[in-house]
């Protein structure tokens, strides 16, 4: 029974083989692309499953009283907590203190390096390959691999027991080597280091105090420990011990599973979108399918009626339209895995991979994801099996002997409802693309407060073996630029826009009194004028004015506003509760958006520091004239070649450093894209198919139409109108949808795009045309038959 329905199967699709293609084309790519969206999804849910207990661990998350927060605390929030709070099993920080250099023989490099408590591996027991979770962290001069670090300087060699040189005369001893951690894990490290390596920092020291937050806080919480009296007890310890706990409004007590959405909110928005398009693509490759079978549905019913006058049950014939479809579903489920590994896997970590890492199919671990891909091809093969043959196979013998199919005109609804569907969600991804471009497109081009054009950057953060050295050519190549006549301004600073560091500090204005929370950076006196930011109040720094004695600072006009102050004359930054007399305020610059436009222009402080100052800036800035970029830098890599370091010089436009905020978004916008390509395509594929089997149905009528004088385009019109009819009707049902998701959406943008008319129009006109390009195809085929062919009798 079974090597005859097989037969039947195996026949019947070649038979509509132009039907079975179509299906097979717009399953395989519908499929690839549910494959690997879903993969993604798996991915991220189960990186951190190596973590055991993880529903017990919890972090600290700051709220401060102006509404900003951070995953920091001060340092000695912790030790308090786990001597007054029996609910803590074990606690650790988890932070950087710079990238530390390593030495082991001949090769020198640098890794992001995470410093930690002891107690690190009682709060997260991450499996180790090599050496014991209890002594790991323990000794003073241990370390800790990852197991790609651990290969790249020893192979397959259990590295436990050796030593690595650090920072030049640092012995470390390994005393673990940690089993290879997922990209999309919440832990992102390299090497592992003991915090007690610290205590003897000046730095640290002076940051190791009850004001200073740089230090995210894990804890590891008993089964049955009550959160809110234990966070009510937090905020108790902040109250008793904080310099000044006002500024603090609470302590939240977070679970460890959501650090990585708090930690880059725009995930969240990812794998919501990968999980919502791949139900979105799903019920596109559904209805298609549904669309397409109940249309062969209709030529098939004199089969079904014999099948019923010789005894065939309904239980026959949905075996074999499920045998029928299943066929189509294994094979696309075995092209979509080639399309998976051979381009939409590496085409995603093209994407996102700089952002989150490149990810990799393992059947091993991954095993899920196949029987998840052989379940739903189950369930497809079940539903456009089943349905369509339940509606058909319920026809009255007489009237399914005759093709009759009166009865069935519900079809007509069903079907019509099916192609509304289909367009509604191709134009809904339409209208999103269009609406992601323009957004993305604003912010790329959007007046930013500093002229970006014809401005070099280079990073001379490179850690100079031999510093004075150094310091002696620096000097000799800003002497060259500035006496070269293609530079017209050059600056040196820690950071550049696009490139601030997250560190914020309070002061206080006794007259105001205002608490103003103020994100700073340190910059020469030629960076303004580089970057042409005008100055509204005051003056700029100044070389033979400023001296780093009392550190001059100029602030934004934000910071000014903040302060509530209307001018600066006598002003100084001073903190709350402190002696020390204040930097002095010696300008205030106009607000530029040194960070990306999903976020507002903050309050910021410029300290002054001289350019002599290499190893304490980062950037090199240089405006040049247009046309002379490759010259200047040309001269700039040639000087920094011949300055022995230990990472080599780079550099780039500031132009691209500043567009190169948006590379998650514009991995975003290129996943929209393609999608929406896609589910205007498998709709249009669907489409293809009815018109097709339409024109063979009506094929007499077009030919008594042409001889008796209808036009080409007349018929043209007959076939296609009603399709267009129905894809008009789905844009008006997309539009709304599209405005209410991207309207939201928007609206977690500082500054953003307002949606607009044309936007809905432009989507609408794509896919009317497509559709039109599609279905005039076909029907121009079928209008421009021979009408004796057509009119033939069997």
């Amino acid at each position: 029974m079974l090597r005859n329905h097989l037969k039947l199967s195996f026949r019947n699709l070649w038979k509509n083989r132009l039907l079975s293609s179509l299906n097979l084309l717009g399953l395989s790519i519908g499929v690839g692309g549910v494959l690997t969206l879903m993969f993604s999804v798996y991915a991220y849910y189960v990186a951190d499953n190596m973590i055991p207990d993880q529903e017990h661990i919890y972090y600290l998350k700051t709220h401060l009283a102006d509404g900003n927060d951070y995953n920091e605390a001060v340092y000695p929030l912790l030790d308090k907590i786990k001597s007054t709070s029996p609910e803590v099993v074990a606690g650790t920080h988890l932070h950087g203190w710079g990238n530390i250099w390593l030495e082991e023989g001949d090769n020198e490099f640098q890794k992001t390096t995470t410093y930690a408590d002891p107690e690190f591996f009682d709060v997260f027991a991450l499996p180790l390959k090599y050496g014991n979770h209890s002594s790991a962290l323990n000794e003073k001069y241990s370390i800790v691999l990852t197991d790609k670090v651990s290969k790249q300087l020893f192979g397959q060699e259990n590295p436990v027991g050796k030593n690595i040189i650090a920072a030049d005369t640092l012995s470390l001893t390994i005393t673990g080597v940690l089993e290879p951690i997922s990209p999309y894990s919440s832990f992102r490290l390299d090497v592992l280091m003991p915090n007690t390596l610290l205590k003897d920092n000046i730095a640290f020291k002076n940051q190791n105090n009850w004001d200073s937050s740089f230090s995210p806080v894990f804890m590891k919480l008993r089964p049955d420990a009550n959160i809110q009296q234990f966070e009510d007890r937090v905020g108790q310890l902040v109250k008793e011990n904080y310099e000044d706990p006002t500024v603090i409004s609470r302590m939240e007590v977070i679970p460890h599973n959501n650090v990585r959405i708090d930690s880059i909110p725009v995930v969240e928005i990812i794998i919501a979108g990968n999980i919502a398009t791949s139900i979105f693509v799903l019920l596109l490759v559904l209805v298609n399918l549904l669309n397409l079978n109940t249309s062969t549905m209709y030529r098939r019913t004199k089969e079904i009626a014999v099948r019923k006058i010789l005894g065939g049950g309904k239980k026959g014939v949905i075996t074999q339209f499920c045998l029928e479809n299943g066929i189509l579903v294994l094979l696309s489920i075995l092209i979509s895995g080639g399309l998976f590994f051979g381009f939409l896997l590496p085409k995603m970590n093209d994407i996102f991979g700089a952002e989150f890492g490149e990810i990799n199919f393992s059947l091993a671990n991954d095993y899920p994801v196949v029987i998840g891909a052989i379940l739903l091809g189950v369930l497809v093969t079940l539903i456009v099996g089943v349905l369509p043959t339940l509606r058909f196979i319920s026809l009255p013998v007489s009237q399914g002997i005759k093709g009759k199919i009166d009865s069935a005109k519900g079809s007509f609804i069903l079907r019509n409802t099916f192609i509304i569907i289909q367009f509604s969600i191709a134009i809904l991804f339409i209208c999103v693309a269009v609406i992601l471009n323009s957004q993305i497109s604003f912010m790329k081009k959007a007046d930013l407060g500093f002229e970006r054009e014809h401005v070099i950057v280079g990073n001379i953060d490179l850690d100079f073996k031999d510093l004075d050295a150094a310091k002696s050519s620096f000097k000799a190549l800003l002497n060259d630029l500035e006496a070269n006549p293609y530079v017209t301004n050059v600056a040196t600073s820690q950071a550049i826009p696009s490139d601030y560091y997250f560190n914020y500090t309070r002061f206080y204005d006794a007259n105001t009194d205002r608490d103003v929370r103020l994100r700073r950076s340190f910059t020469d006196a030629g960076y303004l004028s580089t970057l042409k930011i005008p100055i509204v109040k005051g003056r700029n720094f100044s070389k033979e004015m400023d001296g780093v004695e009392e550190r001059p600072v100029i602030i934004n006009r934000t910071a000014m506003a903040a302060f509530g102050w209307t001018t600066i004359e006598g002003k100084r930054l001073k903190f709350k509760k402190d002696d020390f007399i204040g930097n002095p305020v010696v300008g205030v610059m106009e607000d530029f958006h040194y960070q990306d436009l999903q976020n507002a222009v903050e309050p910021l402080v410029h300290y002054y520091r001289s350019e002599d100052d290499l190893d304490k800036h980062r950037y090199l800035t240089v405006r040049v004239v247009d046309g002379k970029e490759k010259e200047v830098k040309d001269m700039i890599a040639s000087a920094f070649s011949k300055i022995d370091s230990r990472k080599n010089y780079s550099q780039n436009d500031l132009s691209e450093k500043v567009s190169g905020q948006y590379r998650l978004m514009d991995g975003m916008l290129k996943t929209v894209n393609v999608v929406a390509l896609l589910t205007i395509f498998i709709s249009c594929l669907g489409m293809f198919g009815l018109i097709s089997f339409m024109a063979k149905r009506r094929i007499k009528e077009i030919g008594i139409r042409k001889v008796l004088g209808a036009s080409v385009l007349k018929i043209v019109v007959l076939l296609s109108k009603d399709y267009m009819i129905l894809v008009g009707i789905a844009a008006f049902v997309a539009f709304p949808v599209a405005w209410y998701m991207m309207n939201a959406w928007l609206g977690g943008f500082a500054y953003s795009i307002s949606i607009q008319w044309w936007m809905f129009a432009l989507a609408g006109c794509i896919a009317l045309c497509i559709t039109a390009f599609t279905l005039g195809a076909q029907a121009i085929k079928a209008a421009r038959a021979n009408p004796v062919k057509s009119l033939r009798t069997e």
